[in-house]
This record gives C-alpha cells, structure tokens and sequence, in this order.
C-alpha cells in the first residue's frame, strides 16, 4: 500500500510539475508596454519566430544579455524575427526601465509584468528567462539564466527557425 501511494505521488509530480513541452502553445496573454498601450502576443504571430526574454533591471546577467539581443533583432528582423522582452521590475522601481532603455537605444518592445503573472503563467522562476516561439505561436525552447555563450547557440535555433527548420535537427 505504501509503495501504491508513493508511485502516485510521483505520477501527480511528473504531471503537473513538468515544464511546457516542446511545440505546445503558448498562452496568450495582453500586458501594458512602457507607455500604456496594451500589446496582445498572438497578434505578432505568423511571419516568423518570436523570442519572450524576460529580465529586470536590478538583474545584472539580463543587463549583460540584452545587447545581444538587440543585435539578434537587429539582424533578423527583415527575416520576420520578433523579441518581446518583459520587465519583471516591481512597482517600485518601475520608473527604471525607460531611462535604462533608453540609454541602451534599445528598440525591443518592453512590455511589464510587474507582479511576475506572466513570468510564472510560462514557468519562469529565474531572470533572464527566455521562451522561443515558432510563427505559429508554438513553444519550440525555453531557458533560463544567462551565461556568455548562450547567444551563439539561440542564434543558431533563429536560423533554423527562419528556414524553417526543426531545432531539434
């Protein structure tokens, strides 16, 4: 009997503490942007891969990451890559993110999420978090953390996303 109750302890874990697998939907979801106009994110589905980083401002390895992101953007936009990026600052120091963006010419949308719904709607729990969207709105990936390193390897899964291919090939 006791055995019974610890392998469905472990099949309740298994299936509801498994993160998103690969190629399901991602939940849409509606936040503000820095200006307080509501951005939708299946609106931005259909011309190509999307990537959702999300980062805050106290967090140094998001600060070290972003500019390769803009970078990422920067090269592939014509391509149909997007990047959503959201700030999980608190009310508090929200007044923050506008002067950070702004120093950095960052030209990403920064959308907030100030109490981490949507951070934890994906299964986020460490900054900088990232989730890859197909054009269909499919998650393909998502990572957490940041390390020098991690941006070759994302630019890579772009490509073969924009080609059309599987990352997984």
């Amino acid at each position: 009997m006791r055995n019974s109750n610890l392998l469905y302890a472990a099949l309740l874990l298994a299936v509801f503490c498994v993160p998103f697998a690969y190629s399901s939907e991602c939940p849409d979801f509606t936040l503000e942007d820095m200006e307080g106009e509501l951005f939708t994110l299946s609106d931005y589905f259909g011309e190509g891969p999307l990537l959702i980083s999300f980062w805050a401002t106290w967090c140094q390895p998001c600060k070290k990451e972003l500019p390769h992101l803009q970078a990422m953007l920067d090269k592939y936009r014509d391509d149909g890559f997007k990047l959503i990026t959201i700030a999980e600052d608190s009310p508090k120091s929200q007044a923050k993110i506008a002067p950070y963006v702004a120093s950095k010419k960052f030209s990403f949308t920064v959308l907030l999420d100030p109490d981490n719904e949507i951070l934890h709607l994906l299964q986020g729990n460490t900054l900088p978090f990232q989730v890859l969207l197909d054009s269909d709105g499919n998650i393909v990936e998502t990572h957490q953390g940041y390390s020098p390193g991690d941006e070759v390897i994302l630019v890579k899964k772009i490509e073969k996303l924009i080609s059309g291919e599987s990352i997984d090939e």
